[in-house]
């Protein structure tokens, strides 16, 4: 029966990646189902060493522990720190994916559910752009900006990982027809990105993805390869895309009619992140060391934005701000030696790994200078699985 919990958990945790881009219940469900086959599945001084000998697990569960412990100082109620805290429960879990996926052949499975699971986005996301599907209970987007089960923020940040992934399909492919079809995909994700749906850390993602595809084929000269491709990118994006061109114009506006210290209007995205961050700097200069504990940021900015004018808000769209206004500079440090484990253990990894593992940790990175990717569901659960998924193994003990 252990066996049998362990090959139904293992089985459970692989769903998760082709159900992570479509629905929230399903994954919880999952989660669930995958925390309860775990524990019944035994074995836990084995799973023990498991965890204990992959940097990357203690990283991610010593986070998790810092936010913890932050919701035992501060002002925010225990429920509210509760619910804070299980925002970041994905944390907790990639230790538990990181002994779930010990067989490579679990791992290709994995793989194979994302990806399966973005090419199904990316082909109704044409078929709704080009006028076959419409928007209904199950698709979201609208022919302009076709976006499919989540939003275009988070269908874009994850279309931008899948064209990474399909050109790393492309480069070890062994076959001119099996090469060309992974680049040909590749290329629809990139334009489904760059010129279909709307989502500015999209763009972003994909850019930082290909030069780093450029560097890691090519070395420095790779870099400036890298550059070149991204310019000639973004033109072709600019001028080709009315889409594309009214965000970065937008994006521009807004920057132009931002001013420090002054309230600025809701309709200002930009402008409002940028309050949103220097107000959340100053609450860090007052708290630097313990934070103001998990949980406590909104009211924390409340009182900061009393009397202003400026808009209140429940957290500053910056992961590495959030963390650290919450659990002082201890908290931000250890986010950063998560990334920093991730990315110094991938090079113990194939090629092809080594190559998915950086990119994950580019594009995390990426997401979460502008958005609270480790708080949102989707991307939090993503980030997690993915690295059970790349880290796992006694390659990395």
């Amino acid at each position: 029966m252990r066996d049998r919990a362990e090959s139904s958990a293992r089985w459970a945790a692989i769903a998760i990646g082709f159900f992570v881009p479509i629905s929230v219940a399903l994954d919880n469900a999952l989660m669930l189902a995958v925390l309860i086959l775990w524990l019944a599945g035994g074995r836990f001084a084995e799973k023990y060493r498991i965890i204990r000998e992959n940097p990357v697990a203690i990283a991610a569960f010593s986070l998790f522990c810092m936010l913890a412990i932050g919701m035992f100082w501060g002002s925010a109620p225990l429920s509210v720190a509760l619910g804070t805290l299980g925002k970041y429960i994905d944390l907790l879990f990639v230790p538990i994916f990181i002994t779930l996926f010990e067989d490579p052949a679990s791992r290709r499975n994995a793989m194979r559910a994302f990806l399966a699971s973005m090419l199904l986005t990316l082909l109704l996301s044409f078929l709704i752009r080009l006028g076959f599907l419409h928007a209904n209970s199950i698709l979201r987007g609208l022919q302009s900006n076709p976006f499919v089960f989540k939003q275009y923020v988070t269908q874009n940040f994850f279309m931008s990982f899948a064209a990474m992934m399909l050109a790393s399909l492309a480069l070890r492919a062994e076959g001119a027809g099996e090469r060309a079809l992974w680049i040909l995909l590749a290329a629809l994700a990139t334009i489904n990105v760059l010129f279909m749906v709307q989502g500015r850390i999209g763009y972003l993602v994909i850019a930082m993805l290909l030069l780093y595809l450029f560097m890691s084929r090519f070395g420095f000269r790779g870099l400036v390869a890298g550059l070149v491709a991204t310019s000639l990118l973004a033109s072709v994006a600019y001028y080709g895309s009315g889409e594309f061109r009214t965000r970065v114009s937008t994006a521009t506006s807004e920057l132009r009619h931002w001013h420090r210290g002054q309230a600025t209007e809701e309709t200002n995205s930009i402008g409002s992140r940028l309050e949103f961050y220097t107000n959340t700097l100053s609450i860090i200069r007052d708290h630097p060391f313990s934070g103001v504990g998990t949980g406590g940021f909104e009211a924390a900015y409340a009182g900061k934005v009393k009397g202003t004018g400026m808009l209140a808000t429940r957290n500053p769209h910056d992961e590495f701000l959030l963390v650290t206004v919450q659990t002082g500079i201890s908290g931000f440090l250890l986010m950063l030696l998560l990334f920093y484990t991730q990315w110094k253990h991938s090079a113990r990894l194939p090629v092809e790994q080594k190559f998915l593992g950086r990119g994950l940790v580019l594009a995390m990175i990426s997401g979460c200078l502008f958005n609270s990717f480790l708080l949102d569901h989707a991307e939090g659960l993503f980030f997690a699985w993915m690295s059970g998924v790349l880290f796992s193994g006694r390659r990395n003990g």
